[in-house]
Formats: structure tokens, C-alpha cells, sequence
């Protein structure tokens, strides 16, 4: 039965005869412990965090895919006055620029800036060992099926006020704590492309849904063969770097940042004690 399940999921691949182009609309919500912003000494700034947190936490990106290649990346929204430099992108979420993906050359590149500097976050795609539970439901007209994965994750708080604050590089030397993460995905394969949003792919139709811990992503609206057509094009603008070192540098610059906030506010306190 399982065979059967398989193949029929695989057939619409397998009578691809021509190219073609969509795009696919996603909402992206992450949930994070919000318990720090209770804290009496932000109760003047309150509007300004939450409007802060809303800003990190939910974005709208699109998805634009034909037989092989794949680029995913937030959706431009104007900026709103007085909004200012959004410092809490670098404590939240992943570093998401415009992450390219090419089935055919098992690569995945995210094109991504961080101060000031781009880098080509390159990696091989994953041979994700996706389990097929045979499972169905409808999301808008397209039928999907239930796929699973487990992964490891490391275990973060994120609670502004308190992340990282013992000394600076002893922190990337400290063991990081595991725990196990099940990933649960709704494809259709009535869309036949191996993609989907975020890094997510490897599956027999296109991933309309994604539950990944405290991350949800939906897809909200397709629009397949549009009439302007637009060429994915590979990105080549920027450092070329591993995941692994990036990671590594973006909690370096995380700290850095952390330690020079630390010691602004020092000399406010002491100005102000001088003052007085």
C-alpha cells in the first residue's frame, strides 16, 4: 500500500513535459517568550517593543519556483516612520535574505547581509528523511499529504534584558544543550516541484505548510504561469561562507553588539550619577 501511496505521489513529476513558473505566498508567525517585556523598566518603551517583536516575529515572504530552481524572500513592506534600526533582528529568527535552491545541483544559497557586509551562505540541500504518513487535508483547493521529520536543535531562550549576559566569548565555548524537534510539513504534489519555503524541500510536490518548533509557515496564495515571467537567477553578491561559519560569526557579532550596549549604558548611568 505504502508502494502504491509513493509512486501516485511521484507521478505528477514523472509526466512533467514543459517548464513552468509560480509563485507561492507564505505568512511566517514565530512564537518566543514575551514574560521579559513585563519588566517595570521597559513600561515607558512598551508600545515601541511590542510593535518591535510584531515586526521579527510575523513577515509575509514569496516564493518564486519553476521545474528545478527556487528563490525565497520577505515580501518589501514600507517602512513606517520612526521605525529606526531594527536591532532585534539580531536576536530573533534566522538570518533570512534571498535563499536561492537548485534541485538539479543539490545547492542552497542564502543571500544574506549582516552589518553592513553580504555574504552567499552556501550548503549542500539536505537529504531530508522525510516519513510519509498518508494523511490529508485540503489547504485552499489543492490537496496535501502529512510528511515528518525529527531533527536536532539547540536549546535557546530568547529574553532581551539577560541573552548572553555572562562574559562575552566564554559563551560560544559553553556545550551546547540538544533536544529533539519534530518537523511536520503538508505538501501537494498536485504542484510537482521538490521546493517549498524556507530551507524546507525534498518532498514529491510543493510544501504548503510548515510546523518547525516555534515556527509556522502557511502559504496563503498561488499563482501559477504568471503572465510576467521573472528569470531566477543564482546569487553571486557577497562572501562565500559555510552555514556552520556563519553561525558561528553571527553570535560573535551578537555578542559584540551585546557588550557594546552594555558599556553605552554604563556610561549613561555614570553621566548621570555625575550630575547629580
Amino acid at each position: 500500500m505504502k508502494k502504491i501511496f509513493c509512486l501516485l505521489l511521484l507521478y505528477p513529476l514523472l509526466i512533467l513535459s514543459q517548464d513552468f513558473q509560480g509563485k507561492a505566498y507564505y505568512m511566517s508567525k514565530i512564537s518566543i517568550d514575551k514574560s521579559w517585556m513585563d519588566n517595570p523598566r521597559f513600561a515607558s518603551r512598551s508600545s515601541y517593543l511590542k510593535d518591535m517583536v510584531k515586526r521579527n516575529t510575523e513577515k509575509d515572504y514569496v516564493l518564486e519556483f519553476n521545474s528545478i530552481e527556487s528563490t525565497y524572500k520577505e515580501v518589501e513592506k514600507l517602512e513606517t516612520e520612526g521605525q529606526g534600526y531594527n536591532w532585534m533582528a539580531n536576536y530573533v529568527g534566522e538570518n533570512i535574505g534571498k535563499i536561492y535552491k537548485n534541485a538539479q545541483d543539490k545547492i542552497s544559497i542564502n543571500e544574506t547581509e549582516m552589518m553592513g557586509k553580504f555574504f552567499l551562505v552556501t550548503e549542500d540541500l539536505e537529504k531530508t528523511k522525510w516519513k510519509m504518513s498518508g494523511e490529508s487535508k485540503k489547504i485552499g483547493q489543492y490537496t496535501c499529504y502529512k510528511a515528518t521529520y525529527t531533527k536536532q536543535v539547540e536549546e535557546k531562550v530568547f529574553s532581551f534584558g539577560s541573552w548572553n549576559q555572562t562574559n562575552g566569548t566564554n559563551q560560544l565555548k559553553k556545550p551546547k544543550k540538544m533536544r529533539d524537534v519534530e518537523v511536520v510539513a503538508w505538501f501537494t504534489p498536485e504542484i510537482p516541484v521538490s521546493s517549498g519555503p524556507s530551507w524546507y524541500q525534498g518532498l514529491p510536490g510543493l510544501i504548503l505548510e510548515v510546523s518547525d518548533d516555534d515556527t509556522k509557515i502557511l502559504c496563503t496564495k498561488i499563482v501559477m504561469n504568471p503572465k510576467e515571467k521573472s528569470k531566477i537567477k543564482r546569487p553571486k553578491k557577497g562572501k562565500v561562507i559555510s552555514n556552520q561559519d556563519f553561525v558561528t560569526l553571527q553570535d560573535q557579532k551578537r555578542i559584540e553588539a551585546r557588550e557594546m550596549w552594555q558599556k553605552a549604558r554604563q556610561r549613561r548611568q555614570s553621566s548621570t550619577a555625575r550630575l547629580r
